[in-house]
This record gives C-alpha cells, sequence and structure tokens, in this order.
C-alpha cells in the first residue's frame, strides 16, 4: 500500500469517527432534552443581528430577529471621525462593504456611499452601515421589548469619549427596551459605570480562566460574556459562578441544548430563530 493511500484511509476513519461523534454528541444531547422538566428562561440573543440570513449588523438583520423572536439584539459599534457612532464588527469597512478604510480615518458620509450588504447578497446591496440611533428608532418602530447588548469595540483602537457618547444616546430618552454593555476592554466598562451605575455591565473573554477571575473579582463587572468553550469546559463549575453568564457564539445545536438544559443568563448565536424554536419546544412540555 502506498504512503498516498495509507493517508487518504487514515483521513477517511478520522471523518467517520467525527461523524460518528456528532450524531453520539446529538443524541445525548436531546435525551437531556427530554429528561428536563424545568421550565427555560434563557435570553436568546441574535448575534449581529439575524445574521445566518441576512447581512450583519444592518437594519436588516435586525429586523428579522426581532421577527424571530429574539429575546435579545447584540451589535457592535465604533466611532467614524466626525464621531458618529456607527453598528459594525470590524474596525475597517473592508470585510462588510464594498469600501475600504478603517472607521476611525473615515467620514460618516464617506462610508454610507458603500453598501453594507451586496458583499452577503444583491437583493441587500441597498443596505447601509447604520447609525445606532436608526438602529434605536428601528427597534423602536417594530415595538421591541427585549434586551439590548452594545458590544464597546475598544479591544484595539480606544475611540475617544464613546463610552459617554453611547451612553448619552441611550440615556437620552425611555426605550421601550432596556441595554446593556459589553467589551473586551475593561477601562470601557469602568467608565460606563460612572456614567450608569446600575446599567448590567457584561465582560467579553475568550476562554481565559485570567479574565474569568478579572470579571468575577471586578464590583462593576455583573455579567459574563465568556467563549462557549470555556463554558462547556467548565460546566461542572458553573452553579458556583455567581454572576449571569451568556456566552458566545451558540450555531450548533447540540451547544443550544447545553444552554438550555444548563440555564445559562442567555447566549449569542447567528441562528436566532432555531434557537427559538428549539426554546419552545422545552417550555411545551411544562
Amino acid at each position: 500500500m502506498s504512503i498516498a493511500m495509507f493517508t487518504a484511509i487514515k483521513k477517511g476513519y478520522h471523518r467517520w469517527l467525527d461523524r460518528r461523534k456528532a450524531r453520539r454528541k446529538a443524541l445525548t444531547a436531546k435525551l437531556s432534552h427530554l429528561l428536563h422538566q424545568d421550565s427555560v428562561e434563557t435570553k436568546i440573543f441574535a448575534h449581529r443581528g439575524s445574521k445566518s440570513n441576512r447581512p450583519e449588523n444592518t437594519l436588516a438583520a435586525f429586523s428579522e430577529a426581532i421577527k424571530v423572536g429574539s429575546d435579545g439584539i447584540e451589535l457592535d459599534v465604533h466611532l467614524t471621525k466626525d464621531n458618529q457612532i456607527v453598528v459594525i464588527h470590524d474596525e475597517s469597512i473592508d470585510r462588510t462593504t464594498n469600501g475600504t478604510g478603517l472607521i476611525r480615518d473615515l467620514m460618516f458620509k464617506d462610508i454610507r456611499q458603500y453598501s453594507a450588504g451586496a458583499w452577503f447578497d444583491t437583493q441587500y446591496k441597498f443596505e447601509k452601515v447604520p447609525l445606532l440611533s436608526e438602529v434605536l428608532d428601528l427597534l423602536c418602530d417594530l415595538n421591541f421589548t427585549g434586551t439590548l447588548n452594545i458590544e464597546i469595540k475598544t479591544d484595539n483602537f480606544p475611540y475617544f469619549e464613546i463610552e459617554k457618547l453611547t451612553s448619552d444616546l441611550l440615556t437620552s430618552k425611555p426605550y421601550p427596551f432596556s441595554h446593556i454593555y459589553c467589551s473586551f476592554n475593561l477601562e470601557s466598562l469602568k467608565r460606563l459605570s460612572e456614567f450608569e451605575p446600575n446599567v448590567d455591565l457584561c465582560y467579553l473573554m475568550s476562554t481565559s480562566d485570567k479574565k474569568i477571575a478579572e470579571g468575577l473579582k471586578a464590583d462593576y463587572i455583573t455579567s459574563l460574556h465568556p467563549h462557549i468553550n470555556w463554558v462547556k469546559k467548565n460546566a461542572d463549575k458553573l452553579k458556583k459562578i455567581h454572576k449571569p453568564l451568556r456566552p458566545w457564539t451558540i450555531n450548533d445545536d447540540c451547544d443550544l441544548y447545553f444552554a438550555f438544559n444548563h440555564h445559562l443568563a442567555g447566549f449569542m448565536t447567528d441562528y436566532p430563530e432555531l434557537a427559538n424554536k428549539i426554546k419552545q419546544h422545552y417550555n411545551e412540555k411544562k
């Protein structure tokens, strides 16, 4: 047998083994669901809107998220050169528009020239990078009464006074929905705690035990948003954590079952419609 043939057989075996493990994992999750008798109150947050079937962080994505019954909506904010709060994930517009450049170097009117949806599908070519104020208006128009999770994107660039500008906007008038803030940057959350002492401030992290400890220790941090891999790895310790957990980003159906079975406070997902259907199946048994 040649080395190439042996390698191909080995790869084929590992693919079969991975599929077998995935099926077993799915079956275990579903059996846990059948044995689960408590009501599920875990909140479903649409990650950048309904990101799986709409261009992320656009009005179309947020509209779809509300339509499918999301409990919460997650979005990201940056600051333009002329101090406009825009909703977009990356520090540049390169990936999600047909333009180029860093947001901090561009005027809002220049960013507005580009499509924020054509990269996803031509039917969304007229979607633009929205202002945060436009998203707030949309949520009001659609009678959204859930929770808006605003990620302050200062982990790479420290936008001057983005925390104050964002807080001023969210507290400028009463909204039908509540809001929380999250960030990878503890300093941004510390500043927000000074502007809004009673708001839910959520520390974003990946899988770092050190950062989990930091978030648990900081008295102004009220919730933790770790990566789902950390949560699963530490499943036996979750009941001892005294702050709400809302991991990101849960898209696999087995992870969705995990989140509901462990009564997590909430989670971010690109598939809010699927997550809501599974949640309904849980609560239909009650």
